[in-house]
């Protein structure tokens, strides 16, 4: 019985070591912040490479050696939610930078046009991407391809370390060429203020960007509904909305057929910083990290302890 207990003490001594062991000790691979990586931005129509179209990359955060992302001093002044983001909370956060970055004439960190095969190659610092890129007309098809963001390296949750050779192909809508001579646009304003009615502004503006010019400024309030309709407005652009930054509030911007839906979320003051993030965040395209790899040789221990006690004890019974 003596025995059995000292194994069992030992077992959870070797768990609680792994739980403290750093991801690195493992053998798990930390990030080269040093080390470049590159990304191929791949432009296809299934079969059909899209020739000359041009990429601007913009560096919207920088990571440390754990894939813990910071807000590059660009992008600082924007409400950026990385902690946490899911698939649709990037492609809203890419919607929304992209807006801003066209409205603000923010310089890109990289841009090249793709070549004859539809690829665009770049050699880049690590980092959190936003990739843009405007209207493509080819064979007579216009291609509105939508903003990404994009982490170079990618982590690979398969091996347990970062790949510095990235490939992303962005998804893209394409219709004819030939279009009626104009559109309609529509604006709504969503509050998720979780009933905090009163810190409410009593008016919003709301910019339309065409081609990356503000277009038209108008306001949003109680009056009209916090909405807005645009008509008669030039086809063959492309078109963004932005929002004048509200103190309190986080924006999303997504569009929804014709309709650009910008949602203001309140931030409450016990409400931590988001910037550093507490935890390693959910990266764009980059699968699952190292986390629950100790958790799980911890729990296959304790499982092994577990076995060797009802051994034992089974033992004495049979004496």
């Amino acid at each position: 019985m003596k025995r059995s207990k000292r194994i069992t003490a030992i077992l959870l001594g070797l768990m609680t070591l792994i739980l403290l062991l750093p991801a690195r000790a493992l053998g798990l691979g930390a990030l080269n912040t040093e080390q470049e990586a590159s990304l191929t931005i791949s432009s296809q129509d299934g079969d059909i490479p899209l020739v000359g179209q041009r990429f601007d990359l913009y560096l919207v955060a920088e990571p440390d050696e754990n894939g813990q992302l910071t807000a590059t001093e660009q992008f600082r002044n924007f409400d950026l939610n990385i902690d946490g983001t899911d698939e649709d909370g990037w492609k809203a956060l890419a919607s929304t930078l992209e807006g801003y970055v066209l409205r603000d004439g923010l310089a890109p960190a990289a841009g090249a046009a793709t070549d004859e095969q539809g690829l665009a190659a770049f050699q880049l610092p690590c980092g959190l991407y936003l990739i843009t890129t405007g209207l493509h007309t080819q064979n007579g098809l216009i291609y509105e391809t939508a903003p990404c963001l994009t982490m170079v390296p990618a982590f690979d949750s398969d091996s347990g370390e970062w790949l510095y050779e990235v490939t992303v192909q962005p998804k893209f809508e394409s219709a004819p060429e030939e279009q009626p001579e104009t559109e309609t646009l529509k604006v709504l304003k969503v509050w998720e203020d979780d009933g905090n009615k009163d810190n409410r502004p009593r008016k919003i503006t709301i910019q339309l960007l065409r081609d990356g010019e503000v277009y038209d400024t108008v306001t949003l309030n109680a009056e009209n509904n916090w909405r807005y309709d645009w008509t008669d407005l030039e086809s063959g652009h492309k078109w963004n909305v932005t929002e004048q930054e509200q103190e309190g509030y986080s924006v999303k911007i997504t569009r929804e057929g014709i309709t650009f839906v910008v949602t203001n979320t309140y931030k409450t003051p016990s409400n931590p910083p988001v910037n550093p993030p507490s935890k390693p965040p959910k990266l764009p395209q980059t699968g699952q990290y190292w986390w629950p790899v100790p958790v799980l040789l911890a729990s296959g221990l304790l499982l092994v302890a577990v076995g060797l006690v009802r051994r034992r004890g089974g033992a004495g019974h049979e004496r």
